[in-house]
């Protein structure tokens, strides 16, 4: 059998299952595109985390509160009220009090979060236009469509 990147990558002859084989992959390549992420992100002094709770932000001007933010997380962080406290002593976002429930803290994007995440796009951009140029249409919907199935277990699972 001839050796896939993923066996020379991790040194090993074989593995127990093809799922076995499968589900490392996918968290071997998570891994090398994380890496890439998590270089652009300190270079601006940023967490991965943060960047993604600026991206979110961005996504409504109202601002989102703490569980919602968690909810639209890529990866679940348990300590998000520390990285929000994080971006808003960096003034990269700010904490407003709801119109709807004064009792409710709302996080939304400044001017300097907007600025931050427009001049991080670009390399954030480069490593998926590298990718891009190794996978047809089809190749990319297949992906896709493969760890939809992984991620619908989990939804299914919440409910």
């Amino acid at each position: 059998m001839k050796e896939s990147p993923l066996h020379i990558r991790l040194k090993q002859k074989k593995f127990e299952s093809e799922i076995q084989q499968a589900m490392l992959s996918i968290v071997v390549a998570a891994d090398i595109i994380k890496r890439k992420q998590f270089k652009v992100c300190e270079s601006k002094k940023l967490t991965h985390s943060q960047y993604n709770i600026l991206r979110i932000l961005k996504g409504n001007p109202e601002g989102y509160c703490r569980k919602e933010i968690m909810e639209r997380m890529l990866e679940k962080a348990p300590d998000a009220t520390r990285l929000i406290d994080g971006l808003v002593a960096d003034h990269l976002a700010e904490r407003i009090t709801s119109k709807q429930d004064k009792r409710m803290s709302l996080t939304r994007i400044t001017a300097k979060g907007i600025a931050l995440l427009q001049n991080l796009h670009e390399p954030m951009q480069s490593f998926a236009k590298e990718l891009n140029g190794m996978y047809s249409k089809t190749d990319l919907k297949n992906i896709s469509e493969l760890c939809g199935r992984i991620i619908s277990v989990e939804l299914h699972n919440q409910e």
